[in-house]
């Protein structure tokens, strides 16, 4: 063979080499169609840090997702309904078959419960094609009766999330992941009435009730023009609890009424529209407070706590377990001047309470 002929067939098995070599790097090759390695894919996780742990708590929360795509123009292009399975909550994901682009992204979590309570919540049918990211909105399940709409159940837990994403084309696969922050909407209230005398305090001799507007929630989760709703109790009960101590031991107990009540969002320019109401079975008013300015005294104590600033609609979202207790005196009447939030003595002044 002369020299010419080697050079020519060295050549020749160069780019045999270097042809199967391409056809097993690119993804329309023959042998990724047959083994289908080269896909790209979108996951969406979802993270509940916005308490007041700083914590993730999704796993032990959120209970379903009902998640939605929107393109640039706003309309729903995709959506999908998941039931969260508690053992395998801590590495949920959620597979978003969607092709590469720029989406806004829509979460309302919480609408699906366990199966032991009703719905709480519920957004309007989506269809894909028509629906605008405006008209998902999200509006409490109320009840009605002569004195209007109201809620007595024990509300389940609601979360909203939204996020922008822009999907890459990927040619050659591969794996894309992206977070969701949710913001939680439901509020856990219970209201404790003790006597310091040590005198009993039978839960069946008041009402309690808390007032707002704030039943129905827009698309970016900010509240919308709503009729009044009265939150009533989902449970009454009376209970005992030690004041003063000899030693270790508590020498006075004194029974108290308690009510838990769950309520919607709580938004801090709903000051002037959310009271907390008790009266006595004579319809004479024992206390009415604004339940937001109250709520928002403990904040201070969290700052400090953790060393976190944080302004009034970042606590309210971040806080969602209040209780509140107010006292009798020996003379009977209503004490005035402070209540307990939380375990916190709050010395009240110029404050609208009765």
């Amino acid at each position: 063979m002369n020299i010419r002929a080697l050079i020519r067939n060295v050549a020749v098995r160069i780019c045999v080499t270097l042809v199967c070599m391409s056809a097993l790097t690119s993804c329309n090759s023959w042998l990724y169609e047959e083994e289908g390695d080269c896909s790209v894919y979108y996951r969406l996780r979802f993270r509940y840090d916005r308490n007041l742990k700083w914590a993730d708590a999704f796993d032990n929360e959120v209970s379903s997702v009902h998640l939605y795509a929107f393109d640039k123009s706003g309309v729903l292009v995709w959506q999908r309904e998941d039931r969260i399975d508690p053992s395998t909550a801590e590495d949920y994901s959620m597979l978003l078959d969607l092709p590469s682009g720029d989406y806004r992204l829509l979460a309302w979590c919480g609408l699906r419960n366990d199966g032991e309570r009703e719905e709480s919540f519920s957004v309007p049918e989506a269809i894909v094609s028509k629906t605008r990211m405006e008209q998902l909105q999200c509006a409490l399940n109320r009840e009605r009766d002569e004195s209007g709409a109201y809620s007595d159940a024990h509300l389940y837990r609601l979360f909203h999330g939204t996020l922008d994403v822009s999907f890459p084309s990927d040619e050659d696969g591969g794996s894309y992941d992206y977070t969701m922050y949710l913001t939680k909407n439901t509020n856990h209230i219970r209201v404790i009435l003790h006597h310091l005398s040590g005198e009993d305090v039978d839960v069946n001799q008041f009402n309690f009730r808390i007032e707002d507007e704030n039943g129905l929630m827009a698309h970016d989760n900010e509240l919308l023009e709503d009729e009044n709703i009265t939150y009533r109790p989902w449970k009454l009960q009376n209970g005992e609890a030690g004041l003063g101590k000899d030693a270790s031991r508590a020498i006075i107990h004194v029974k108290g009424a308690i009510a838990d009540l769950t309520v919607g969002r709580m938004m801090e320019k709903h000051r002037e529209k959310m009271f907390l109401t008790i009266t006595n079975q004579e319809g004479g008013t024992v206390a009415r407070i604004p339940v937001i300015d109250y709520a928002l005294l403990a904040k201070d104590y969290y700052e400090e706590e953790y060393n976190r600033k944080m302004d009034d609609q970042e606590f309210l979202d971040r806080e969602d377990d209040y209780v509140m207790t107010f006292f009798l005196d020996e003379n009977h009447k209503w004490i005035s001047s402070q209540i307990l939030i939380h375990s916190w003595r709050v010395v009240l002044n110029n404050v609208d309470i009765e």
